[in-house]
């Protein structure tokens, strides 16, 4: 685990999550997300410790467990106040909608909390909206950048946007697949957004910082139009249910899913393809004690 500067006030420390780190007077920083669990939040303090840093904030990008996971344990051993959307604080303070909500709003199954999908409870102490907000000496600006998650934001600081999972970088699409988004209508939106702005450099949560966010928008924007394409292309001639629709997704991909959170990641995502092109008129939906969906 390292430190990299970005700026004179910025840097990341590069992980499975990155986190950003904004200087904010004297030793003090804001962090942005703290990683998965627990142990990615007693890391974070160990080595912003032994470059003599001292973190006082916290600034979720959203509530997606490996954003949030080290939020707790920050609070505990830092005393740190955690800056979150309205969205996004409810979800971290109550971490089991998460599970809830992949389950179909109803109790899950045990295997669907664990920490991939449930972090550690924690009080967000500021709920934030778009616009700039002073923390310490610094002044850092909010960007909405829904699609991924409801209520997620960006981060900006000297000019550096950290876009959480606004943008995946190409390596990250390869590997997952299908890149989860809960509304892809407002993704495509956002993502047109990024493709306009001009920040001197980007920071994706899962992917190294780039200069020219165009082509990682490109590239989601593809993967975005290839999975639609592979729906309504298998919806032509038939008509077929939700689960029918996953599985065929996950053979066209390539992807073999054995884990349960895994699977209702996946499902959950795919439904949000079936809800997009729904609402846009290019499928139809029947129930006959299930849904059944077809081309128009």
């Amino acid at each position: 685990m390292e430190i990299k500067p970005l700026t004179e006030n910025v840097s990341y420390i590069p992980g499975r999550t990155n986190v950003g780190v904004i200087k904010c007077g004297g030793s003090d920083v804001i962090l942005v997300d703290t990683g998965i669990d627990s142990g990615s939040g007693k890391r974070i303090l160990r080595l912003l410790e032994k470059h003599g840093l001292k973190p006082v904030a916290v600034v979720n990008t959203h509530f997606h467990t490996d954003h949030c996971g080290g939020n707790r344990i920050l609070k505990e051993k830092a005393g740190v106040k955690v800056y979150a959307s309205g969205v996004a604080a409810t979800v971290i303070k109550y971490p089991f909608i998460n599970p809830f909500s992949l389950f179909s709003g109803v109790y899950p199954v045990k295997d669907l909390m664990n920490k991939f999908v449930m972090a550690e409870s924690s009080d967000v102490d500021v709920e934030i909206e778009e616009g700039e907000i002073k923390i310490g000496d610094a002044v850092i600006e909010i960007v909405p950048l829904p699609g991924h998650a409801p209520g997620q934001i960006g981060v900006v600081a000297d000019g550096i946007l950290f876009c959480g999972d606004a943008v995946f970088a190409p390596e990250v699409i390869e590997k997952v697949g299908i890149p989860f988004n809960v509304d892809i209508k407002t993704e495509k939106e956002t993502l047109n957004f990024l493709k306009n702005t001009d920040f001197s450099l980007y920071v994706p949560s899962h992917g190294e910082p780039v200069e020219d966010i165009g082509f990682y928008v490109l590239e989601n924007l593809k993967q975005i139009e290839r999975i639609e394409a592979m729906i309504l292309g298998f919806l032509e001639s038939e008509e077929l249910s939700s689960e029918e629709i996953v599985d065929f997704v996950l053979k066209e991909i390539g992807l073999k899913v054995k884990a349960v959170h895994h699977y209702f990641l996946i499902h959950a995502g795919i439904l949000a393809y079936l809800s997009y092109l729904y609402n846009e008129g290019l499928i139809s939906l029947r129930i006959e004690n299930r849904p059944l969906w077809k081309r128009k």
